[in-house]
């Protein structure tokens, strides 16, 4: 397993072979770097960024655009951001442009029409890119609760209850494949993305570590995709979502 696609040749080292099937990505990212227009907060598109920084991909992260925010909605696909633009092309949507970024980064696996395994690991980590997502929206609960003490409530549920039961969710199928990383053989999206959802957590203040002490197999995976690219030096941007009551992002 760890068959991917992407647009340059392999930032990790003692790959398998690598197919490119993405010619138009291709084309465009030897010529311009790709622009993502999101705030200088953590959210949504630090999952497409990890990808990004994980592969050594340049970019752009275009804050004027975001904090001039609605002026430019009506030039976006669906009228929110993040919106990734690269060369001609403009994605709207969160799972779109994680997608599209992994595929920059040499992440996601290969699924052309003659490759059964590149198929089956491409829906592995579909799957998983999903679950991260499911952990994600977790955070929404607390940010969104109505007052202070519903929000600690809240923040504590995560740590105590949400974040332990999908990371031993993730060490259960961690272990049962008998290989080291959520993407096989290799870390790839799939292990990039937990990262992102992990350090978002961090970043709120929650306790990760605690959530995931008996996940070791997980936690090793996690030490070995902050070895991809320039994953381990993630930017610390602002706070939109925080467990301190204090932080005016409460």
């Amino acid at each position: 397993m760890g068959n991917t696609c992407n647009s340059k040749e392999s930032n990790q080292p003692s790959s398998p072979s690598i197919t490119d099937n993405a010619s138009l990505t291709n084309n465009i990212s030897i010529l311009t770097k790709p622009v993502l227009v999101y705030w200088d907060l953590h959210g949504r598109s630090d999952f497409a960024q990890a990808m990004l920084y994980a592969g050594n991909i340049p970019f752009d992260l275009d804050q004027e655009t975001a904090n001039s925010w609605p002026v430019s909605k009506d030039d976006t696909p669906f009228g929110q951001i993040p919106v990734l633009k690269h060369g001609n092309l403009v994605i709207g949507q969160g799972g779109a442009i994680t997608r599209y970024c992994a595929r920059l980064a040499g992440l996601y696996p290969c699924s052309g029409e003659q490759q059964q395994q590149g198929r089956e690991e491409a829906a592995v980590c579909d799957m998983y890119l999903e679950e991260m997502m499911d952990i994600f929206s977790g955070i929404f609960q607390a940010k969104n609760a109505p007052d202070k003490e519903s929000k600690l409530a809240a923040w504590n549920m995560l740590e105590t209850q949400h974040l332990p039961k999908h990371f031993s969710l993730l060490e259960k199928n961690l272990v049962k494949s008998k290989m080291p990383f959520l993407g096989g053989s290799r870390p790839n999206a799939a292990d990039v993305a937990f990262f992102a959802v992990y350090n978002l957590y961090d970043r709120a203040g929650i306790n990760v570590d605690a959530a995931m002490a008996d996940c070791p197999t997980l936690k090793e995976a996690l030490e070995g995709t902050l070895k991809l690219g320039n994953l381990k030096n993630f930017p610390k941007r602002g706070l939109y979502f925080t467990s301190d009551s204090e932080h005016d992002a409460f």
